[in-house]
């Protein structure tokens, strides 16, 4: 059984770290037979190259009749341009965005800028998948549109948590 430490603390006081936790655990009522990280890795400021986006303008990529090429407010002065392969939204959208530097869960390395036929993608918009939030990877994750752009993706959701792997003992 997968124990969410997120989950387990809406019902519980959780003062302790997770491998204390897990100690605790095995010695009153359950087995744990592993902690793992999911997610965004939440170091080195990391987790803060995570933020929700407004989609200010999309359409088609002028040399690319797959790509769309968008400007996407994720709280800076000016909107950064961002080309994506999904087309399951468009401008309004209120989106997760991954700024250049973030390293995304199971990725060897950093996001960086990058030049896709002739337009320079400055960050990532990014679909369940790609945060470990779920298997659906057939297009951008389209978040609830009451949320500022430029908030930290944390705040939003659950893109960084710790689970411990336990077996009932009684």
């Amino acid at each position: 059984m997968r124990l969410p430490l997120s989950w387990l603390r809406e019902y519980v006081d959780v003062n302790v770290d997770a491998a204390e936790l897990a100690r605790r655990l095995a010695v009153s009522s359950l087995e744990v037979e592993r902690v793992q990280h999911v997610g965004v890795a939440d170091t080195d400021g990391n987790i803060g190259l995570f933020r929700v986006g407004k989609v200010v303008e999309a359409g088609k990529h002028p040399n690319a009749d797959r790509l769309q090429l968008c400007r996407v407010d994720v709280g800076e002065e000016e909107p950064r341009q961002i080309v994506c392969g999904a087309w399951n939204f468009g401008a309004g959208a209120t989106v997760a965005v991954a700024l250049p530097g973030a390293l995304l869960p199971g990725a060897d390395e950093t996001l960086g800028e990058a030049k896709l036929r002739g337009e320079v993608s400055r960050g990532m918009i990014l679909s369940e998948r790609e945060l470990q939030l779920g298997a659906d990877q057939t297009g951008i994750m389209v978040l609830d549109n009451g949320v500022e752009p430029g908030t930290p993706l944390a705040d939003v959701l659950p893109i960084s948590d710790i689970v411990l792997e336990v077996i009932p003992t009684m």
